[in-house]
């Protein structure tokens, strides 16, 4: 497999002396029972048909003729068709580091994928919510073997076709494989901004897409951080270089996240992808930080915006009486207010859709007036940037 293009399609190719006996039974069934559920109209038809004109309906023969893609998803390890390095490698570490067990699959990836995931500890945590408590696992099944048949679908083989599965006990689960991600941020397919992108593997993809064991526009990688938010758990993160690509879903229910998702029920997908940026110090630009801010997500500190933990709806707040009143109670929870504070609760109070200038001359004017009524006065700096305090 050495020193092919990555977007050779080696999987379409046909194995010479290779026929249906090649096959795990079990894998057969199983492909079979998945393609059915996937395409209840058609169960009677697939019923009636044998095993070879089943597997070429669904694109995994090639005129009658075994494939590489057929075996990667069905073949027996004793055909020693398919390199040892195609196979699902699992290892098990303690919260120290300390491998505790491992475990490597070979032979149909299909079997070998359910296997794995399995083998992954999973336990149930406690969620209250308004209804009362619900309990959810530490990881979603279904998206742990969504990420494996993903990376089985687009590795490149030429590295040798192994899925590394590092499971940290108590912590979280990484799939990781060989290959490169399209030219995009994970993030842009939660907001379904991708649905084509170039792919390598294209037989291997069309049958499995065929069959119904993954997605074909990569809504897959959007249920992984949909499931994380629906559970309240921190986000799936994604490693990526230009040779190797692996995702990391947390185990553990904590963290400035978790505690958001369980505090605030009308948090839009991007604010909560802002949020998780924010908290693992990345880029958050200037206009949705503002939104942030506005709407009670995040507090500055010093200078440093962190996530809001200690939410309280600023409508309790700020939106009874004047906009005077609403600047007075803030002077006295903080003790002195910039124009830039003003203009955020003038934001939260706001029913007429008034831009971020219209709202900057408002609070100037309101300022201005209470400087008039003797209620606040100027401490420091220029106009842009003062400082007022409370005249007591």
């Amino acid at each position: 497999m050495s020193g092919r293009s990555v977007y050779d399609d080696w999987t379409g190719n046909i194995v010479p002396d290779a026929d249906l006996r090649s096959f795990d039974p079990e894998a057969v069934r199983s492909i079979r029972a998945t393609y059915e559920s996937e395409h209840p109209g058609c169960t009677d038809e697939v019923r009636s048909m044998n095993d070879e004109g089943f597997l070429s309906r669904v694109g995994l023969l090639k005129r009658g003729k075994v494939t590489i893609a057929s075996m990667i998803l069905l073949g027996k390890s004793s055909e020693k068709v398919l390199p040892s390095t195609v196979c699902v490698r699992w290892r098990l570490y303690d919260v120290d580091g300390t491998l505790i067990d491992s475990r490597t699959v070979n032979g149909s990836m299909i079997l070998a994928i359910r296997k794995i995931a399995s083998m992954i500890s999973n336990s149930t945590c406690r969620i209250e919510g308004d209804g009362g408590p619900t309990f959810v696992s530490a990881y979603r099944v279904a998206s742990l073997i969504e990420a494996m048949f993903n990376a089985l679908q687009h590795q490149d083989y030429s590295f040798g076709g192994t899925i590394d599965v590092i499971e940290r006990e108590n912590e979280s689960v990484t799939v990781s494989s060989r290959g490169s991600f399209p030219d995009v941020m994970p993030e842009s397919f939660v907001k379904a901004q991708n649905t084509t992108f170039t792919q390598r593997n294209i037989y291997l993809i069309n049958a499995m897409s065929e069959i119904g064991l993954v997605t074909s526009n990569g809504s897959g990688i959007r249920n992984f951080y949909l499931n994380q938010i629906h559970r309240h758990f921190p986000l799936p993160r994604f490693t990526l270089t230009d040779d190797f690509v692996s995702v990391m879903f947390p185990g553990r229910r904590e963290g400035a996240i978790a505690r958001a998702l369980d505090l605030r029920k009308d948090m839009e997908v991007q604010d909560i992808l802002d949020l998780d940026r924010l908290d693992s110090g990345r880029y958050v630009s200037d206009k949705r930080m503002q939104s942030l801010i506005s709407r009670g997500l995040v507090t500055v500190y010093d200078g440093v915006p962190c996530i809001n933990l200690s939410y309280e709806d600023p409508s309790s707040r700020f939106g009874k009486g004047s906009d005077s009143d609403a600047v007075l109670i803030l002077l006295k929870e903080k003790g002195s207010v910039t124009r830039a504070d003003v203009v955020d609760i003038l934001r939260f109070r706001d029913r007429k859709g008034l831009t971020d200038e219209q709202l900057s001359v408002k609070a100037t004017n309101v300022l201005q007036n209470l400087r008039k009524e003797g209620r606040v006065e100027k401490a420091e700096g220029s106009t842009r940037s003062a400082r007022y305090v409370a005249i007591r």
